[in-house]
């Protein structure tokens, strides 16, 4: 979701399509108005949909032990980003390692992310450089697996550049089981900068689909609350409460004077305030 008011960076992706990703928070400051509804549901939309296509299909099952050793090679995203670093039309080499392993925080233990560092290697964008010289692009990918017996099965990933021409910072999937049995996934993407993070959820219904979750409660907030929430939103993906700092006009980028806390139910696929918002003050 975008932010109103803050500066946004256009990410090309291939196929000649365009996904617009916030400098500053994905998450806050839709509700102001309605002329801006079918705006921001377009934008929305957008976001939500890559969310949506980095579920791997069709499944793809390896054991653990290999998943623990070794990169899992998995279907490009139809939406994959373009690489913004220089680098030429040759692939010159790719390797590609495993850098982390295990449960994610608040991630049930049948479920674990898996961190993998690509590099590879290209020709050289500029040509007066010589046929022999390269430029290199590394990029980070994300891997979520769940258990089954002694294996496990690749259920969703994201990948994107990293160094001083990456837009994203982080990527970072979450999992949790509601009361009735379903799955909720929770993936914060954070942007370089001071811009803050957006976070899109995923409802696996008890027959095993995956459906994208709208989040109506923004457009339930207060009027007077349009522009307050600078840098995201927090959802804890198991209580549903959030968090936000909640900006005055006094207030510094760094330090919000409040906190918002908002309380959420899923019902239908679609996030809702379950009561009134709670702005408190930010306890030092």
């Amino acid at each position: 979701m975008l932010l109103d008011g803050l500066l946004l960076k256009a990410v090309r992706w291939r196929r000649s399509r365009t996904i617009w990703c916030a400098a500053g928070v994905l998450a806050a400051g839709l509700y102001a108005g309605r002329e801006q509804a079918q705006v921001r549901d377009d934008q929305n939309t957008s976001e939500l949909r890559v969310t949506l296509l980095g579920l791997v299909t069709p499944p793809l099952v390896v054991s653990a032990e290999r998943a623990q050793r070794e990169c899992i090679e998995l279907p490009k995203n139809p939406l994959d980003y373009e690489i913004l670093g220089p680098h030429g039309d040759t692939v010159i080499s790719t390797r590609c390692e495993v850098v982390e392993t295990g449960r994610a925080n608040g991630t049930p233990s049948a479920w674990t992310v898996n961190r993998y560092q690509w590099t590879t290697v290209f020709t050289a964008e500029d040509s007066s450089r010589g046929q022999a010289a390269r430029d290199t692009v590394v990029e980070e990918e994300v891997v979520l697996f769940e258990a089954q017996g002694r294996d496990v099965r690749a259920v969703w990933h994201g990948r994107f550049e990293t160094g001083s021409f990456g837009v994203i910072r982080s990527i970072t999937p979450e999992v949790a089981r509601m009361p009735d049995g379903t799955t909720v996934l929770s993936v914060m993407s954070c942007v370089n900068g001071t811009g803050g993070c957006g976070q899109e959820f995923l409802h696996r219904h008890a027959d095993g689909r995956w459906f994208p979750v709208k989040q109506t409660w923004l457009e339930q907030l207060p009027r007077s609350y349009a522009g307050r929430i600078r840098h995201g939103v927090r959802i804890d993906p198991a209580s549903l409460v959030g968090t936000a700092g909640f900006y005055g006009d006094a207030d510094a980028n760094c330090c919000p004077s409040q906190e918002l806390v908002v309380n959420l139910t899923l019902r239908s696929d679609v996030l809702a305030l379950s009561k009134q918002p709670l702005v408190r003050p930010v306890q030092k």
